[in-house]
């Protein structure tokens, strides 16, 4: 019997939060909590029918960090499953904290560049891998960008995130951006997103997923959720995608276990890549139903993890 922790790092701190935490609005807080816990409860539902797992959904105590409860716990499993944001380093710091315990999910070296969107989109650019031009002075002084996404570097979903609309606004936003944040052009097409099962030497797509995103008066972006795409899309988007989803994992060769990718197909089908989640994302709900079979296990054979019933 093998012992198996999952982590979600708002769900398993509700205890110690006792407001909205700093920076996040009200509504992004409780999409977040209301995220988590639809992540955790999917996974939970596809492990506990599997007889050689012990699973446990970790709950910090009144006043125990998440490194506390870390030090404390990993004595005592066997597998880490850990849900977080790569904001703030967390998800990074959850991994050093596993101590060598089996980690289901990316490595390290993959982490560190998916959580600094800026540097992802410089290294996808250096693989000739179309993604939206980052917008600084230089660059508006050889192009007009009429639209533009006001992000932070290390931001997960649409936290923070807004839609900067004319030049004016655009050179304005440029002029008092803080230095964790960073302008991106917008791209113009449908929003969507890929969810893979990455290997030791391959990968498989899980699914293809519409993304709704809204803004409000203030240009503010929210995460909708998403849907999986009709089989007739499917196919369209797997031909149009597969050689860039190749390109991308033969390249950061420690994206490993659940990797969600964003991306926008544009009106003349081409794709632009918008951010790599080297972790479990929403669309892993209601994925083993989509699939008709146990999303969990085939992610943990992937880890050589066989023989599960």
């Amino acid at each position: 019997m093998l012992n198996l922790l999952i982590f979600e790092s708002i769900t398993a701190n509700l205890k110690n939060i006792k407001k909205t935490p700093n920076l996040l609005s009200q509504k992004d807080f409780m999409s977040m909590k209301m995220q988590g816990k639809a992540m955790v409860d999917a996974l939970y539902s596809d492990l506990k029918h599997i007889k050689q797992l012990n699973t446990t959904i970790g709950k910090q105590r009144f006043g125990e960090t998440a490194l506390d409860f870390f030090s404390e716990t990993i004595s005592k499993i066997d597998l880490v499953w850990v849900i977080a944001p790569e904001s703030n380093g967390e998800l990074e710091r959850f991994h050093i904290a596993s101590k060598k315990k089996l980690w289901i999910g990316s490595g390290l070296q993959a982490i560190r560049l998916a959580s600094n969107k800026l540097e992802t989109k410089k290294y996808l650019k250096s693989l000739g891998i179309n993604n939206p031009d980052e917008i600084t002075f230089k660059s508006l002084r050889k192009k007009n960008y009429t639209k533009a996404v006001y992000k932070p570097i290390d931001g997960a979903g649409t936290t923070d995130t807004y839609l900067i609309e004319n030049e004016k606004n655009i050179f304005n936003t440029l002029s008092k951006k803080r230095s964790c944040f960073f302008l991106e052009e917008w791209v113009e097409g449908t929003a969507y997103s890929v969810s893979l099962n990455c290997k030791f030497s391959n990968f498989e797509i899980l699914s293809i997923n519409k993304q709704y995103i809204t803004s409000n008066h203030e240009g503010k972006l929210f995460y909708e959720g998403v849907k999986p795409v009709e089989n007739k899309m499917f196919k369209k988007l797997y031909e149009t995608i597969m050689p860039t989803i190749s390109l991308i994992v033969s390249n950061i060769t420690d994206l490993r276990g659940f990797v969600g990718i964003d991306f926008i197909l544009k009106e003349n089908s081409q794709i632009s890549i918008i951010e790599i989640n080297p972790r479990l994302t929403c669309s892993y709900v209601g994925l083993s139903k989509y699939n008709k079979n146990n999303t969990a296990v085939k992610i943990l054979n992937s880890f050589e993890i066989n023989n599960l019933i």
